[in-house]
């Protein structure tokens, strides 16, 4: 939140009411709204700014917010005014509050964790557990001339931060980012063979129908999981033996199951852009595709 708000506030400062000449008429305007909406929506994520946010957003008259020039009458502009003023303010106070809590210092390499929301001690259990394998067995994490180390949990939120000790602390930050890549793409293929297995249950099939469909995704699960693991091989460099080859695997699957249900990892949010360019961004969840009711269909036909 503080890094967000420090971040931006010059931008939320530098919106500006201009005007713009149609014929003989002036019209008050705020110019390039295409961008400004895309700074409120990052600003939106922020639990304690949304409602300001939204006040700022529709105080632009509706049928101009999707345009890039917003024209502004009398009454928008006033609005528009007080509830800048307001957004304002309330990054000003989150700032404020951070910094004389004395939290603001150098946090070094490390990444950041956010959490997934959780139903149960049992599931936060798990998934602290399926961390910590992944930090300390996954054989591209571990090296010894660096170390993971917890850092701290983030006040008000699910984030946790990790810092890496050591000289090889930026060799052991990139190959975090190219294990979230892997399991970025892991994530999007388990959730369609999700999808496509609750379509397989809501149409009843035969059992044997079933089970030899269920069996081919388990194998396209694997194949894709071993590819993965041969392209870190190829960019990071070969694994001793097959017990590394299996802690690798199981550490992009362990990964993307819980990308699947929210946890999201980067690299600490005050590192340098070009480190925090390195991590992937969460890809949107494939919608299940109808081929995989196609095939169904001509294998009960078969069957018949």
């Amino acid at each position: 939140m503080y890094f967000i708000c420090k971040g931006n506030i010059e931008a939320v400062k530098e919106i500006k009411i201009e005007t713009r000449t149609q014929g003989s008429n002036s019209i008050n305007c705020i110019k390039n709204w295409d961008e400004k909406v895309r700074l409120l929506d990052k600003l939106a994520n922020i639990p304690g700014l949304r409602d300001s946010v939204t006040d700022l957003y529709e105080s632009v008259p509706i049928f101009v917010r999707n345009r890039k020039t917003a024209d502004l009458d009398a009454t928008s502009e006033a609005k528009f005014k007080e509830s800048q003023k307001n957004l304002i303010c309330s990054m000003n106070t989150i700032i404020s509050m951070y910094e004389n809590m004395g939290l603001k210092e150098d946090f070094g390499t490390g990444f950041d964790v956010k959490l997934p929301a959780f139903d149960s001690i049992k599931d936060f259990s798990s998934c602290v557990k399926d961390i910590e394998f992944i930090i300390n067995q996954c054989p591209y994490l571990r090296s010894d001339d660096g170390e993971v180390r917890f850092k701290s949990v983030d006040v008000g939120s699910f984030w946790i931060t990790f810092l890496i000790a050591g000289t090889a602390a930026s060799t052991l930050l990139l190959n975090l980012s190219k294990i979230v890549d892997a399991a970025v793409k892991i994530k999007s293929h388990v959730v369609t063979v999700k999808q496509q297995e609750e379509t397989l249950r809501a149409m009843e099939l035969k059992n044997n129908i079933a089970s030899d469909i269920v069996d081919t995704f388990k194998q396209m699960n694997k194949s894709i999981v071993d590819n993965c693991v041969h392209e870190l091989e190829a960019d990071l460099g070969p694994l001793k033996d097959g017990e590394e080859v299996d802690k690798v695997g199981k550490s992009i699957q362990k990964l993307a199951d819980w990308m699947n249900k929210g946890l999201q990892i980067y690299s600490t949010i005050d590192a340098p852009k070009e480190v925090r360019d390195l991590f992937p961004p969460q890809e949107e969840q494939p919608l299940l595709n109808d081929d995989i009711i196609k095939f169904i269909e001509q294998k009960e036909s078969s069957e018949q």
